[in-house]
């Protein structure tokens, strides 16, 4: 983390909730700065359910991560945090508010011989002023981008372009498909990508198992350590890269993982090393937060890739796996559609994209 105490002759400082940051406040931030030698960004707000950040998920402490990461490369510009924690809400908490702001100027400047305080609220002159009388003031006029944090908390992908990147890992919509292999995953992945002009991240396990040349029955407990490693870090890149317009499939996820390891190895392995694999998948899908989830139904033939043991391809391995993976998901059941469930094996695939994208809309009102 970069940490500098900012030394410029002239300061400025911009404080917001930022809940979250969008263009229109980068805007207003880079006017400051022009206009000084450095700039003091403070973050403000609580942890608690009261603040309006933290009641759509951005508490100060993940805002001040994310405002920070948007000015990583910026020497210019030093973020810090508020916690109004106890303190009256506006506007009766003023006096406790600029008893903090004083401090964390005290805290982050070494040197200035001017400081200007930047604001966007007219209301805000007057007690701004009172408590810091030696600061000029400055009303910034509204961006010229017409956007606010209330219109994207409302909104988000309407409202996509606006979003600064760290925060558009938040808002993402996140879609996963699973279910047994041959059931058609990754071709319902790749045709709604290609449908949502949306970027996906496919089934790691399959580059691992060509880099490497090592069939499903073959993979050991280390192979499953980088399996579940390296799915849930392929799909958290394309998510937090932010170069989407808010929607992101994924095909498979340590769940799946976690199927194959109790299958394969509950009985080959230590009972220590199935221990430590089970914590590491916990640890793994923990982190995972998907919006909606596909399991596919395996109703389609099983196909012989090289790759895939044949063993499993008989009808009551793949309900086993089928059953199994049910379990696991039974946490997240609101959040769970059941794809394959027609009868007609001519229409199967077909079936299931158009139930995909029905549910898409209903559940994440997103449309094509």
């Amino acid at each position: 983390m970069k940490r500098q105490q900012l030394n410029g002759k002239h300061i400025g400082i911009v404080f917001g909730t930022f809940a979250p940051m969008h263009i229109g406040h980068v805007d207003l931030i880079t006017k400051a700065k022009r206009q000084t030698d450095q700039v003091l960004v403070i973050v403000s707000g609580r942890n608690d359910a009261t603040d309006r950040g933290t009641k759509a998920g951005l508490s100060l402490n993940r805002r001040f991560r994310y405002v920070r990461e948007v000015f990583y490369d910026d020497d210019l510009v030093t973020v810090d945090k508020l916690d109004e924690k106890g303190m009256p809400t506006y506007p009766d908490g003023w006096l406790p508010w600029s008893d903090a702001l004083k401090k964390l100027i005290h805290k982050n400047l070494s040197h200035f011989e001017k400081l200007t305080i930047f604001i966007g609220e007219k209301e805000y002159i007057a007690p701004i002023k009172s408590f810091f009388p030696e600061a000029e003031i400055e009303l910034v006029k509204r961006s010229t981008i017409a956007i606010s944090a209330t219109e994207i908390r409302e909104d988000p992908l309407a409202n996509w372009r606006f979003i600064t990147k760290p925060f558009r890992r938040h808002f993402t919509r996140k879609v996963l498909v699973v279910g047994s292999a041959s059931g058609g995953k990754t071709t319902l992945v790749k045709d709604l990508a290609r449908t949502y002009n949306a970027p996906a991240s496919l089934e790691y396990a399959r580059t691992y198992q060509e880099k490497y040349n090592v069939r499903d029955d073959e993979l050991d407990t280390n192979d499953y350590i980088h399996l579940l490693t390296d799915q849930y870090a392929q799909t958290a890149d394309i998510i937090d890269g932010g170069q989407h317009q808010g929607l992101v499939f994924a095909d498979t996820n340590s769940t799946v993982t976690k199927v194959y390891i109790d299958y394969y190895l509950k009985e080959s392995i230590s009972q220590e090393e199935f221990d430590m694999l089970d914590r590491l998948y916990q640890v793994t899908q923990a982190r995972e937060k998907w919006d909606l989830i596909f399991l596919i139904l395996p109703k389609s033939n099983y196909v012989d890739d090289g790759f895939r043991d044949m063993t499993m391809a008989d009808e009551e391995t793949r309900d086993w796996f089928t059953q199994h993976l049910l379990k696991l998901l039974e946490p997240f059941k609101d959040k769970l559609v059941i794809l394959g469930t027609s009868s007609n094996p001519e229409t199967f695939f077909a079936d299931n994209y158009h139930q995909a994208k029905k549910e898409i809309k209903n559940r994440l009102h997103i449309d094509i």
